[in-house]
């Protein structure tokens, strides 16, 4: 007897609504009126300059971490990275000396749900997570969800909201913003980026335990595809099983969510590293799934993370977080972190997930995801190494964001 499975009820019926309709009408009104339309993805850069000293640098780009490193910000941005034998401090500048402590670059939640929440926001950047990206709003229309991700923007004490908008879909499908032919998703793709969409994310679903919908069409899937490239923006897959993700691949998308709970063939890991496709696990999603419904998805989905890995393949962290019934971590996502140890990924490579790769399906990483000249200061300290224990994660000692201290 199938096991019922009640994520689709949740996700298309009111989980998340019932949660935010309330915030969703009253909040907008309060925050527009004082929203000064900020760039989401820049933030409030801070006018002031100041170095960061003596600790050791782990910067998202894979590097053994850099003793003695330097860190001059300047108005919300990196001015310069050295150390104490290359880079010298201007006189007069106020120094933060850490006196060892670890630094590294704001981290990345590439799968939440959510987001349009300044409580949720506030949580995840006092933790560390400096950025997120939000792959479906349900509860408004896309112009106000917008909206209220733009007046969120306004306060560095909230983490980055990147915002996908609503699902594309077909109609009857697994999502909430059908299309019904190839223009009417070339103009429905064109119009929800024109409102201020970050990126598009479509669902590429036709049955889970049972429940079945209808999907969009290849040629649908194409032309979103290319309407959002042509605006020099991502697209983003809901998948579950590795027919999808044969769909995802022969339609161009650019990362894919959810590991695939069935098995993955290696000739669909070796066509997504061709086409530098990258993966987004939430691991967190499947391992309280399969616990309610004892089922072996989260045995299946790490098997075929490491595989994806070991073969070359990229992964950004991400949770899903909100996106169904069962507890995820707001704030530091440890649980993902540990799950992805458990199937094989270094420390190193889940720091990269967390940050380098995470901006990069954020559509950021010539602003974000390294300790690098140039790019917004984003930065995290901690006490120990996380490259030992990605428990010192936990243990933030000070989060910058665009430049401001907003926790220490």
């Amino acid at each position: 007897m199938p096991i019922p499975f009640k994520f689709v009820d949740y996700f298309l019926q009111g989980g998340i609504m019932k949660k935010l309709i309330l915030f969703s009408s009253l909040f907008f009104i309060l925050l527009t009126a004082c929203s000064e339309n900020l760039n989401p993805t820049s933030g409030n850069n801070i006018e002031s300059t100041y170095a960061i000293t003596n600790g050791l640098l782990i910067d998202g780009t894979g590097t053994a971490p850099i003793p003695n490193s330097i860190i001059i910000v300047k108005d919300g941005l990196i001015e310069s990275v050295g150390t104490n034998h290359s880079l010298e401090i201007p006189s007069g500048m106020e120094i933060i000396d850490l006196q060892g402590s670890y630094i590294l670059p704001g981290l990345i939640n590439s799968h939440v749900h959510g987001a349009y929440d300044k409580n949720n926001l506030q949580e995840w950047a006092k933790a560390g997570i400096t950025t997120v990206r939000d792959l479906g709003n349900l509860t408004t229309s896309p112009e106000v969800g917008f909206s209220i991700r733009d007046a969120l923007s306004n306060d560095n004490k909230n983490s980055r909201l990147v915002a996908a908008g609503p699902l594309v879909t077909t109609l009857g499908g697994y999502g909430n913003y059908p299309v019904t032919s190839t223009s009417d998703a070339e103009l429905k793709t064109d119009g929800l980026i024109n409102m201020g969409a970050d990126l598009i994310k479509i669902a590429i679903e036709d049955n889970l335990q049972g429940r079945t919908w209808p999907m969009l069409s290849l040629d649908e899937i194409q032309m979103i595809v290319q309407t959002t490239h042509k605006n020099n923006k991502q697209v983003s897959a809901h998948i579950s099983r590795s027919e999808h993700l044969d769909i995802a691949i022969k339609g161009g998308v650019d990362d894919v969510a959810h590991m695939v709970i069935d098995y993955l063939p290696d000739s669909l890991i070796a066509l997504m590293i061709e086409k530098n496709m990258y993966w987004v696990p939430t691991l967190e999603l499947w391992k309280g799934v399969s616990e309610r419904y004892s089922l072996n998805w989260i045995t299946t989905a790490k098997n075929n993370l490491i595989r994806f890995v070991q073969a070359g393949g990229k992964v950004a962290l991400g949770t899903d977080y909100d996106g169904y019934t069962t507890p995820f971590d707001l704030g530091m996502p440890i649980t993902e972190m540990k799950l992805m140890r458990e199937a094989g990924m270094t420390p190193i490579q889940i720091i990269i997930s967390a940050t380098k790769h995470g901006a990069y399906v954020c559509g950021l990483d010539d602003k974000l995801g390294t300790i690098e000249s140039g790019k917004i200061a984003d930065i995290i300290i901690v006490k120990d190494n996380p490259l030992e224990d990605l428990e010192a994660l936990l243990n933030v000692q000070m989060v910058i964001h665009n430049g401001e201290i907003i926790t220490d």
